[in-house]
Order: structure tokens, then sequence, then C-alpha cells
């Protein structure tokens, strides 16, 4: 059987998640142990043919905002070929840097040396340091710390970095695809039918403006053939005779997780030709020559914005990871796929809203209309207007569930410790994103114990497993309805004698608790923050005295009033949270 026939192709893509980054960074970790430790097997000797002889190929990795980031510290790890799971809690560095980034974001390691003394990030977010000149707040919280992280992320690099670091079970020719938001928007026009009369020359055509800009890196970048087509990934100092462009992959890392307002925007002035940019729509949008649309060729060889979070409007870009699978290996198969990606979602949607039918839709005041009119662009906004719906594209999502002890329950709160405060819970303690580490690293290894599979066929020669040992069926395989399936990740883990594969046990098992007295020695920090936030907005543009002095008053009091709703609201959530 060819290796063509025998290796499944696999995109994942992460969705956006804030602070749960720490989940989809411990799934992506067990996920990369499995693949180690099987391949390893393989290369051992076999005698009762045990370990399954297919072959698994990530291709494409790639996602929105915490997803992006996840996306882009896993290739770097990869990349720089030194990567070692994190199996047990650690409050110290591990040297692994998606344990590293998401755990401890940018706190102070004096906090956790004996010490105890230093700065959490979210007391650095409260920071009042940003908010320097007379051109506004650039974000609700300091964005500082964000950057530090992503530095550090890249500064850990080492000299001999690069592909040939990847494990057999990285494809070469990797790409990383990162979703941002462009305030700019990319204009294109649907060319209407052209009539000339008596006023008119010809007819206008219809301008239609696009905000989504995906970051689409190719790892064997070609400097001819991919030019304005694929963006390098050239993260090393001194790794390329073309010259590193680590600060442009830094930016792009941050843009991709500037949750708008949060968070400060990200600008770029050079990085994106315009050439890649119509390039990348036309792609996306699957315009052909066939086609009355007329791309915006007039702008300058550069294409300059500033982007936020690119969770705005394309949060779960498994349609990215599909088509960059589908434009490689052709059209899917139905019967044998050989293609496919796992959608990584910390919040997933999946239920649809039962509530509607038990509320009156029938919205009479400017109030009621506004309140649905804002989710209803957002919605509209992240809407997937492509054809990678496809049947016969294999694509599963993998999402935090947790049981309780010895059953097959959910626990009586919801699963993330860090999806408080919409997502920013994680901020506030280490012990939430290292409960959330560990529960994506749980999840991963029953997703691949549990979920992962496909049905094996003893007669069908295209069938990924096609060969198969029985001895490999019995220990790998499953039967369902008379049919047998197989795991297209084996987890090989599951052969130890000493392996604990209770799917209710965690490593952090108890759910953690929000500190309330910690956090309510915060109010000053906020205050201030709100304070400041105010002033820099409003102050520049008041000029005269007395209502400057009239504005102090205002700003000092609305700081006072948010402060308490702030403060009340968060300790609410995690109350309603079981925390």
């Amino acid at each position: 059987m060819s290796k063509s026939n025998n290796t499944f192709h696999l995109g994942f893509t992460m969705a956006g998640a804030v602070s749960a980054g720490a989940y989809t960074a411990g799934f992506m970790d067990y996920i990369l142990e499995a693949l180690d430790n099987w391949e390893n097997a393989k290369k051992e000797a076999n005698p009762d043919n045990v370990i399954p002889k297919h072959n698994v190929m990530i291709d494409a990795l790639g996602g929105a905002s915490a997803g992006g980031m996840v996306s882009m510290i896993t290739t770097l790890a990869l990349y720089s070929g030194n990567h070692q799971t994190v199996k047990e809690v650690s409050k110290t560095k591990t040297g692994n840097i998606l344990y590293d980034s998401w755990v401890f974001l940018d706190d102070d390691d004096s906090l956790y040396n004996g010490t105890k003394k230093g700065m959490t990030t979210f007391e650095k977010m409260l920071s009042t340091s940003d908010l320097t000149g007379d051109r506004g707040a650039p974000s609700l919280l300091n964005s500082s710390p964000i950057d530090t992280i992503a530095e550090k992320v890249f500064e850990k690099i080492p000299k001999d970095a690069g592909t040939a670091n990847f494990p057999s079970y990285i494809s070469e020719d990797l790409r990383l695809l990162l979703t941002i938001t462009s305030l700019r928007p990319v204009d294109y026009k649907v060319k209407l039918s052209k009539l000339k009369s008596k006023f008119l020359d010809s007819t206008p055509g219809h301008k239609i403006s696009h905000h989504d800009i995906v970051a689409h890196f190719k790892l064997n970048y070609d400097e001819i053939v991919d030019n304005d087509k694929f963006l390098p990934f050239r993260p090393n100092a001194k790794g390329h005779k073309e010259g590193s462009n680590r600060e442009f992959l830094a930016n792009v890392t941050k843009a991709t997780g500037a949750f708008p307002i949060g968070l400060a925007p990200r600008y770029f002035a050079d990085d994106f030709s315009s050439a890649y940019v119509n390039h990348s729509l036309s792609q996306r949008k699957a315009f052909d020559a066939n086609m009355d649309i007329e791309l915006d060729t007039t702008s300058v060889s550069d294409f300059q914005f500033t982007a936020v979070d690119g969770g705005a409007i394309n949060n779960e870009p498994f349609d990215e990871i599909l088509r960059t699978l589908v434009a490689n290996h052709g059209t899917a198969n139905k019967k044998n796929p050989k293609y496919g990606t796992v959608l990584i979602d910390p919040f997933p949607n999946f239920e649809y809203d039962k509530s509607s039918g038990d509320t009156d839709l029938k919205l009479t005041s400017i109030m009621d209309i506004v309140g649905y009119l804002i989710p209803t662009v957002l919605n509209q906004a992240r809407n997937k207007q492509t054809d990678t719906y496809g049947i016969g594209l294999f694509k599963l999502m993998a999402f935090p569930r947790k049981l309780k002890l010895g059953t097959t329950q959910e626990v009586d709160h919801p699963p993330l410790a860090t999806g408080g405060i919409g997502g920013f819970g994680g901020f506030l303690d280490i012990d939430f994103r290292i409960h959330d580490f560990f529960l994506g690293r749980k999840n991963a290894q029953n997703f691949l114990r549990g979920v992962f599979f496909m049905q094996y066929d003893a007669t069908d020669k295209n069938n990924l497993f096609y060969g198969a040992h029985p001895t490999t069926i019995a220990k790998f395989g499953r039967t369902v309805d008379g049919k047998t399936y197989l795991p297209i990740i084996p987890d090989v883990g599951k052969l130890d004698k000493d392996d604990d594969s209770n799917p209710s046990r965690y490593k952090v098992q108890e759910f953690p608790k929000f500190k309330e007295a910690a956090f309510l020695k915060l109010r000053k920090p906020i205050k201030k923050r709100l304070k400041a936030v105010l002033k820099a907005e409003l102050k520049g543009k008041v000029t005269n005295w007395a209502m400057r002095i009239g504005l102090g008053i205002v700003i000092s009091l609305l700081s006072k009033k948010m402060t308490k709703w702030i403060m009340d609201t968060i300790i609410k959530d995690f109350k309603a949270r079981g925390m």
C-alpha cells in the first residue's frame, strides 16, 4: 500500500478563547505527546504487531485570538525542536513554551519562589504606564504584559531552530494561519451591466468591503513562487539569508488576540502587500475569471491598516484550514477520508437557542432593537460565506468537558476555570490556568481514546487502516453496531500497565476557588485605571477651564460608580460559576 493511502493529513483549528487559551495549550501539549509516543513505539521492535502502522501528518495549524496565539506558539515549539510535555503541575518555569506562556503569562517569577512578592499579570494590566501623550487610551487594559509574553516566546528560539527539527508527523510544508480583523476595508466591486445613456457613460459597480484578513504563513516558503501568495516564516534572528521577520510574526501574534477595546490594537505599515491581500481575498472567495469582480488595485504596494482580534469576525476558522487541505490533497473521499480538521473550541456553539420561542420577538422600542442589533451584526460578520461546509470533508470538534469522579455525569459547574468574565477570568489567578491546562490535556486523552476514530474495512485497500494486524484491532479497536473502528492517532499510553485510563480522573480534580479577599484589594488599581482611561479619552476634547473642572468631577464620580459595578459583577459571575 502506498504511503499516501495510509497517511491521514490533519489540520488543527483553534478557536478564540481569551485566557482559556490555557485549555487549548494543554490540549495541544497532549496531542504532541501522543504523537511522539506513537512514533517512538513504531520504531521499536514489535513482534506482536500491536502498534498501528498507518501515519498521521499535520499539514496546518491555525486559529483566532487565543487560538491563533496557541497555533503560533505550537509552531515555534516544533520549529525549535525542544518541546517537552508537562505531565505534572508546576509553579516554576518548565521550558515548555505552551505551559510557561499560558500558565504563567506575565506573572513575576518571584510570586512562586517562596517570597510571594511581585505582580500578577492582571495587576500589570491595571497599570497606567501606557496612558501617555494626548492620543487617548489604546485600550481598557494595559496590553504591555501581552507584549512581554510574545517577546519572551520569540526570544527563546534557539539558533539551530528550523524545519529540520520537525518530527516525522509534521509536514515540511506546514502552514500556519492566523486570523486578524482589519479596521480598514479590503474593497472589491461587483461590476454591473454597462449601459450608456444620455446621463451616464457607464453604470458604476457595487462596492463591497471585507475586513477579515488571514495571515497565511508557509514554512517552506519560496521567495519567487510564493511571493504575494503566502507569507514567509522566519523567526530566527540570523537563521535566514533573506533576514528575520520576527517582529512581524510577533505583531501578528499580538494582533490576533487584540480583543476589541479591552486590549490594544496593532498597526501594520509595510508587512502585507496589497497584492497578497487581494490574492488571499480572491482565493478565499473563490473568485474566477468568469465572475464580474474587480479587485481594488489602486492601492500602494503595501496595505496599511490597524488590526484587532481575529475572533471579532472569524473566531473558528476551520474553513481556512480545510481550504488549505483541499488545495494540497484534492477532492475529499467520503468513504475513505485522508484529511480533515479538528476544531478545538473552549467556548463551543453547538446548540440552537431554545429560549427564543418563549419570548416576544416583536420588538417595538429603540433600546430593544439596539439590544438585538449588536449581536445580529456580530453574528452576521462571523457567518462563513464559503463552500467549505462540504459533505465528505472530515471535521470534528473537541471542547471542554469534566465528569464527576467515577461517573459519566458532568460536574455541576462550567468545566473551565478561566471562563469567567467572558473568558478574562484566567488573568486573575494562576490556579485557574493550571486547572484548564491539565483539563485540556485530559480532554485530549479522552478525545483520542474515545472520539477520534474512523471505520476499519479489511477488504478495502484504500482504507487508512488496511492490513491492520488482529492484535492491533483487539488492543486499539472498538466495535459499534457490528462495525469496527480504529483511532486516527493511537494513544499507545493506554498499553502501559500503570496508565490511569479513568476518563473522570483529572490531574486537578477540585475546581479552583475565586479568592474574593485578594480580588477586593484590586479596587484601588481598578478605579485608578478607569479614571486614567476616562481622562485620556475626554480631557483632550475639552479646552474650557471651567468645563475641565466640571469634567474632572464627573470623571471621579463615574470611575467610582463603574468600579463598584465592575467589582460586583465579577464577584457575582464567579459565584454563579460555583467558584
